[in-house]
């Protein structure tokens, strides 16, 4: 026996390897250890604290189906990638259900019941051919209670935001009570009414979107007495009478948790009063608020001009000093509220600072303004031309968002209208956030909103919109949520794929582009020549009839020369794919049967030098 084992010992070890390989994965199978090392360099398998937490306060099961069209998307990368993120993230948090999470997957085919089904319940089909096969992936996800959640269609652009997508939906459907927001504004928020009596595209999605997650009550603005709130949102007060200031005070010391947008320069046209205060709220806050605009010279933004935005200048950039883009280090990242924020957008911002230094209240800048500043009268702001040439910085660095939390004293005890329970002093630590700025919600100032078969797609173009999503969360006691908030898109360039581009290209496309210009300049010329005329009714020379033809030879050689190294291109890239799969398919095999093959020989090897 043993001479046959040294005689065939390569055929004993690959045998061996393919044994224990198969055990291993019939164990994983039948036994769910919850393990696994996510390799991914943005660690897209890794769940942040928040999903943990979320599933593990799941009290009732949960029963999420997967719709994918598996066999159809084979043809689309960029959907089949993005389908294999789902599916692992899908199964971690089964996994980490223990049992709590039922998960089915659905593979629609045309004109069957499961096709009905996903339908009747808001999946869509992406339309792939004129037979009108579609291609289905999204999600349907329901409690014992009958709710429903549904992903109409995964939007691979928003890869970055899939962990957060899927928790919300648990979340929602675990959750049996919503907090409640209080909206205190003397903004019309809501979206407008179109012909057809549905709802438009309004100027406040970030309210929209929250709403999924919170109940929303808009109060009216001349309220005395807050009931039933659980975060209060004053929003951009601009003639607050003094009973409902008062009752805003009188709420915040009787430990209501308040978020207030106060605002010099509120830009929104059909918005006819465009300065705001909360003067006697902010004194009890021990706030100091200059209700000029905020100038930044460092921080300011750059906007591309298409036309002469003054008669004085032909600037194809303009630095817009009244709107700052907060970035980097004037972002408190050490507070929750800012962690992980990159740049805030703000529209002509007022500046926060501390009124007293003895207060009691404890002072917690979230963003900041930098010291190359300045402040003007709104009605100075209007020409970007004109502040630019007497912008005078003056070093002084202002708040424009802060946390407050600590003891109040009130700032109406000679109020005529006091309540009988009147709090001269807070009952207890006081929580709220003020922002120097009413615009920055504002869809116009954080994202671009596009349709997707039914639904509306957002592309953030600043975090506005996490930052107001932050607040919320930390105010309600969901803090543990902003960690998923802004983790990274889990999709990668192909580094060699696009050297190998970036070297053809830089080799004929150049060349393509000086010939072309070359061709239009004699055009231009000729053109010129004719009087305006068409240049086929032009009596052109023999000379000039040469040389366009040269060029247009030299063109078309070009362009042919372009088209083969874009073919070569496309072979190379098959190539490196398919050396990429044999590797993926066949290289932990072979080690492993390498291994297996060296270490017994190792062994044996030292066993008889032992002896």
């Amino acid at each position: 026996m043993n001479k046959f084992l040294q005689k065939n010992y390569l055929i004993v070890s690959i045998l061996s390897t393919v044994i224990l390989f198969l055990s291993f994965n019939f164990i994983i199978q039948k036994i769910n250890f919850n393990l696994g090392v996510d390799f991914t360099s943005t660690k897209t398998f890794t769940l942040s604290s928040g999903t943990k937490r979320v599933i593990d306060e799941i009290e009732e099961p949960i029963k999420i189906t997967f719709v994918y069209s598996r066999d159809l998307s084979k043809n689309i990368p960029i959907i089949q990638n993005y389908a294999n993120q789902v599916q692992g993230l899908l199964n971690r948090y089964s996994d980490l259900a223990s049992g709590k999470i039922e998960l089915n997957f659905i593979e629609p085919e045309p004109y069957s019941d499961d096709e009905d089904y996903v339908n009747r319940y808001g999946v869509q089909g992406f339309p792939i051919d004129q037979e009108g096969s579609k291609v289905y992936f999204g999600l349907i996800a329901s409690n014992t209670t009958d709710d429903i959640e549904t992903v109409p269609f995964f939007d691979p652009s928003k890869a970055g935001t899939l962990e957060k997508q899927l928790t919300d939906i648990v979340y929602k459907l675990n959750r049996s009570k919503k907090p409640m927001i209080g909206f205190l504004s003397w903004v019309d928020t809501t979206p407008p009414m179109m012909p057809n009596n549905q709802l438009g595209q309004g100027e406040y999605t970030i309210l929209e979107e929250l709403s999924y997650f919170y109940d929303f009550e808009f109060l009216d603005t001349d309220i005395e007495s807050f009931e039933g709130i659980d975060l209060l949102i004053v929003y951009h007060p601009s003639d607050i009478s003094d009973k409902t200031e008062y009752a805003v005070e009188q709420f915040i010391l009787n430990g209501g948790k308040s978020v207030i947008f106060v605002d010099p320069f509120f830009e929104k046209n059909d918005h006819s009063n465009k300065s705001s205060n909360l003067e006697n709220v902010l004194k009890t806050l021990n706030i100091n608020y200059n209700s000029n605009v905020i100038l930044d010279g460092a921080q300011a933004t750059r906007l591309q001009t298409q036309q002469n935005i003054t008669e004085n200048t032909s600037l194809q950039t303009m630095l817009k000093l009244n709107w700052p883009e907060v970035r980097g280090q004037f972002i408190n990242q050490a507070e929750e509220i800012g962690d992980g924020l990159s740049l805030i957008r703000l529209v002509s911002p007022g500046g926060l600072s501390p009124l007293n230094d003895e207060s009691e209240i404890s002072y917690t800048p979230i963003m900041s303004s930098s010291e190359v500043t300045m402040d003007l009268p709104m009605k100075e702001v209007h020409d970007p031309i004109k502040l630019i040439n007497n912008f005078q910085p003056t070093g002084i660095s202002y708040d424009f968002g802060v946390k407050l939390s600590g003891i109040a004293k009130s700032n109406f005890n000679d109020f005529e209208f006091k309540n009988d329970n009147h709090l001269e002093i807070s009952s207890k630590n006081i929580n709220v956030v003020v922002f120097s700025d009413a615009d920055f919600i504002r869809n116009a100032f954080w994202a671009r909103i596009q349709k997707f078969l039914d639904t509306n797609v957002i592309e953030a173009t600043s975090d506005n919109g996490s930052l107001v999503t932050n607040v919320f969360d930390s105010m309600t006691g969901y803090d543990e949520f902003i960690d998923l908030r802004n983790k990274e898109a889990p999709f990668r360039p192909f580094v060699v794929v696009q050297k190998l581009q970036a070297e053809a290209e830089q080799m004929y496309l150049g060349q393509e582009q000086q010939l072309q210009a070359q061709l239009d300049n004699t055009l231009n010329q000729i053109q010129n020549l004719s009087g305006g005329r068409d240049v086929e009714s032009v009596n052109l020379s023999d000379k000039q009839l040469m040389e366009l033809a040269n060029f247009q030879l030299q063109v078309e050689n070009t362009r042919k020369q372009l088209r083969e190294v874009r073919r070569n291109l496309s072979k190379d890239i098959d190539r490196l794919a398919n050396q990429i799969n044999i590797l993926n398919t066949f290289l932990i095999p072979v080690l492993l049967i390498l291994l297996m093959f060296f270490i017994p020989r190792q062994l044996g090897i030292r066993k008889r030098k032992s002896r």
